[in-house]
């Protein structure tokens, strides 16, 4: 159908350009709402940074007053003899050690960093602790009002000493939170002589006890932790975290930042459903610092501003809205009759006639519609009339499965086992057999082609030799010469295809009493006949001349033959579509194959050896056709002489 033309005069782009000119005025209010969103990644970014610096002055003064402290430490380990802290018991080691204890002094007078410094022994499998020597610096204690037991390392647990052995194994040092509600906070800082170990006894350390309460007054007021890789909190500006949680691993915040490359970096999450910004930093001695701010803390200097910037955006929407219903209007009338004409099209009423009322898009969808309604009306009649067609095919292959002989026959004087198998809907194959007396008559044709005008030949062929059976039943005479059938079909043939439609021919007459096989050929695949010798089977191939049925209208030039027959002979009808059945990569099932199947079944086959022979075949020609569709209809029929029979036969 020809496509219908309409000239556009005002698109509906313009008019969209026209309003939408109007509409940015009125809705200025977006712009409120990203200065909102702006405001909001800017007072973000302003946390980040003040966190991160936080961080920095924090961390870098943290640990470098704990690097001070494990030089102090190491400097004591290397004061004194390791061998000897394993010698005895403690009170042994506290008399023998009077001399050590008076080098060790000057060491802690000398510096302020570490009030308390003991040495000793940890056993890394109990998490005992043994402690030999212990040191003040009596001005740092004063000062930090420090209570100093005789063993503070006796104060320090079993599990906590446990817990770090492993990072003084490997490190050479390790921090623990020594700190107790209601007394000045310390941290304990331990560094091991990792190259020495005192027989069985332990591993020598120096432990620093440090308070850390003019670092709590300075970091008052922030939300910041500062713990080791492991997450054992070492201090937090939270006194509620600070001595009653010991370690952070599960912290989103404290996670990030153990698994960042970066030494420091900013992250948004949520916590005990509470969101939080927070920022880290990876400094030395294997430390991470992490400073966090509730999400709602951060922002509140934002809401104030948001709040009045949603006020003007409401106003200003409220304007665009009311402008947008009047405007809408003009476009939404005529796509609403477009919609209500399309549930019409839903049920069925293609009769529809819209006027475009526009010369803009909408108006060539109105025309446009019309023209889709008469279409689809005709492509559901034509749908309707295909499927009729295919209707009337199923039932043509219906009629033409009565047209083929059952699948498997015995008589008195003959057993026949066959296969049928059409490449389409309707086949242009054709087998059958008829007799009266002492003949009968097998033939088996192949119409050119496939489908419904093949099926109709064979069809025609079928009642051919329908009237020929006929004959033979009601008329003792009757000539079974396969060249007269032959003749007599040829001109049914080309009567019912005018010379358009050709169809292959082999017809035979069997004759029980003189055991012969008369036969001719119009143009057919010669069939073949296996004669039992001794354990194998000697096939011979039945071929005679002749012109295919149908080229020409009088014909009787069909080359005759008579072959003599034995008991057990197997006659085996076939088309060409068995031999040139070709798989995916084009190679014909051929002749060899088929004959060695054919014999090799014969051989082995102890009962039924037809009925083996059929099945085998066509399992193996479908295994060779697999994945495609056939290329041609496929026949098969084996028969096995039996001329000792009583005589009879079922008439077909």
């Amino acid at each position: 159908m020809e496509q219908h033309q309409f000239k556009l005069s005002l698109t509906v782009g313009t008019k969209l350009l026209i309003g939408g000119v109007l509409l940015l005025v009125m809705v200025i209010g977006f712009l409120n709402f990203s200065a909102i969103f702006l405001l909001k990644e800017d007072k973000k970014a302003y946390v980040y940074e003040s966190q991160a610096r936080e961080s920095v002055l924090a961390g870098r003064g943290f640990a470098n007053s704990i690097r001070r402290v494990l030089d102090t430490l190491r400097l004591s380990l290397a004061a004194i003899d390791p061998a000897k802290l394993g010698s005895g018991t403690q009170e042994t080691a506290q008399s023998l050690f009077s001399s050590e204890k008076r080098l060790l002094q000057p060491i802690a007078e000398n510096q302020s960093d570490v009030p308390v410094i003991s040495l000793g022994l940890f056993r890394p499998d109990t998490g005992a602790a043994i402690s030999a020597i212990q040191v003040l610096n009596k001005r740092a204690v004063e000062e930090a009002e420090l209570k100093v037991p005789e063993n503070m390392i006796g104060t320090i647990p079993a599990e906590s000493i446990k817990e770090v052995t492993p990072e003084l194994t490997a490190k050479g040092y390790a921090f623990l939170n020594l700190s107790k509600i209601g007394e000045v906070p310390v941290l304990g800082v331990i560094a091991a002589d990792t190259k020495f170990r005192a027989g069985a006894q332990g591993l020598p350390v120096a432990i620093g006890f440090v308070p850390m309460q003019e670092f709590v007054k300075q970091l008052a007021g922030m939300n910041m932790t500062i713990a080791t890789r492991s997450g054992r909190v070492l201090f937090d500006s939270d006194p509620a975290v600070f001595f009653t949680v010991s370690n952070i691993a599960g912290d989103p915040l404290f996670q990030a930042a153990q698994a960042s490359q970066l030494s420091s970096g900013a992250i948004e999450y949520e916590l005990a459903n509470v969101r939080y910004l927070g920022s880290y930093l990876n400094t030395g001695l294997d430390l991470i610092v992490t400073n966090r701010m509730p999400w709602q803390k951060a922002m509140k200097a934002t809401y104030a501003l948001t709040e009045k910037f949603i006020l003007l955006g409401l106003m200003a929407v409220a304007v665009a809205v009311i402008f947008t219903i009047l405007f809408s209007k003009t476009l939404t009338a005529p796509i609403n009759r477009l919609y209500l004409a399309t549930k019409e099209v839903a049920k069925g009423n293609f009769k529809l006639n819209l006027k475009a009322q526009s010369r803009d898009e909408i108006g060539a969808l109105t025309s446009s519609f019309n023209v889709m309604s008469e279409q689809i009306s005709e492509l559901i009649q034509e749908k309707m009339r295909k499927i009729q067609i295919e209707n009337d095919l199923a039932i043509a292959a219906t009629v033409q499965q009565t047209l083929i002989p059952p699948a498997a026959f015995v008589g008195d004087r003959l057993r026949i086992q066959s296969l049928y198998q059409s490449a389409d809907e309707c086949g242009g194959d054709w087998w059958g057999f008829f007799g009266a007396g002492d003949k009968m008559a097998v033939m088996i044709a192949d119409a050119t082609g496939h489908g419904l005008p093949s099926a109709l030949i064979t069809a025609s062929a079928r009642s051919c030799f329908s009237v020929l059976s006929k004959f033979a039943q009601d008329n003792p005479k009757f000539s079974f010469s396969p060249k007269e059938m032959l003749a007599y079909a040829n001109r049914v043939i080309y009567d019912a295809s005018q010379g358009k439609i050709m169809m292959t021919f082999f017809a035979g007459t069997i004759d029980f009493s003189a055991m012969t096989l008369t036969y001719a050929s119009a143009g057919h695949t010669p069939p073949w006949l296996f004669r039992k010798d001794g354990a194998s089977h000697a096939l011979k191939s039945l071929v005679s001349r002749g012109v295919r049925l149908g080229e020409v209208r009088d014909c009787d030039n069909f080359d005759e033959k008579v072959e003599s027959l034995r008991k057990n002979d197997i006659l085996f009808l076939y088309t060409d579509g068995l031999l040139e059945g070709t798989n995916k990569e084009g190679v014909m099932y051929g002749k060899k194959r088929a004959r060695e199947l054919f014999e090799r079944t014969l051989k082995e086959a102890t009962e039924n050896p037809l009925e083996r022979v059929i099945e085998d075949l066509k399992k193996d020609f479908m295994l060779h056709n697999t994945g495609k569709s056939l290329d041609d209809d496929l026949t098969l029929a084996a028969m096995m002489i039996d001329p000792e029979g009583p005589g009879g036969y079922a008439k077909v």
